[in-house]
């Protein structure tokens, strides 16, 4: 007798945990939808706020977006920022490629190299990071080609061989030879067919 009853005290315990373990997930998995859905739960005299949208640019070659602003200069070079930190693993990827296409251009162009510099940049780099906040969100590596051209994220690409480095050697190259008019004429020349297709 005294057996049944701690039996039947230790079901209801657990049939209560069990309820009470269901409710709380399924109000989890309630907000969490319509965080999804980028609605908040809001009181009564406010209003939801809106989840933030990245612009809608046009792209071109190296899966750059192409900005409506003019091509920012200093010295009247077109500036070049890089931001990436060694902590991520595209960054890495990219940021030797980015550093040799940069060497080809030693005259023409203004490098701002912020490799792992990301919490100590100039005011003129940290400009830059905030003008562009809706492109990049934060993410690295970043590369905004003269104020004109921006991308998120690394060439990289698996399918190809050498997992696209060639392929992004050339489309860093051209971009740049986009905003320094094909000059240095020996960095540009085996590149010119895509700057044609450059916007």
């Amino acid at each position: 007798m005294e057996n049944k009853k701690n039996f039947n005290w230790t079901m209801l315990v657990l049939v209560v945990l069990l309820v009470v373990v269901a409710f709380l997930a399924g109000a989890f998995w309630t907000k969490s939808k319509k965080l999804d859905q980028g609605t908040t739960q809001t009181k009564s005299n406010e209003q939801p706020t809106a989840q933030p949208t990245r612009p809608i640019l046009e792209s071109t070659i190296g899966r750059f977006s192409l900005t409506k602003d003019e091509v920012c200069q200093e010295d009247n070079k077109p500036s070049i920022y890089y931001f990436g930190y060694s902590g991520c693993p595209h960054c890495k990827w990219d940021y030797p490629i980015m550093q040799a296409v940069a060497k080809k251009f030693p005259t023409q162009i203004i490098f701002h190299d912020n490799m792992d510099k990301l919490d100590k940049l100039t005011d003129e780099d940290s400009k830059i990071m905030t003008k562009y906040q809706d492109i990049h969100g934060g993410a690295v590596p970043f590369l905004a080609f003269g104020c004109k051209y921006l991308r998120v994220g690394s060439g990289e690409n698996p399918q190809e061989s050498d997992g696209g480095k060639a392929v992004e050697d050339k489309n860093l190259t051209a971009i740049i030879c986009k905003l320094t008019n094909n000059q240095p004429e020996k960095a540009c020349a085996s590149v010119k067919d895509l700057v044609d297709q450059i916007k």
